[in-house]
């Protein structure tokens, strides 16, 4: 089974694969940062997700 980590991961490379809008991934990482309140691991994740738009 996949850590949150590796499913966010997942996802957001999915989401690149199927060429979705700059827009629609910043909508993507947008949702996860409100699901990833307060964790602070998976918010330097998804900053670092950020970097590779």
């Amino acid at each position: 089974m996949p850590t949150p980590t590796e499913s966010l991961i997942g996802a957001f490379q999915n989401c690149k694969n199927r060429n979705c809008s700059k827009e629609q991934l910043e909508s993507f990482l947008d949702r996860a940062k409100t699901q990833f309140a307060g964790n602070e691991a998976m918010q330097a994740n998804i900053k670092f997700l950020e970097s590779q738009i």
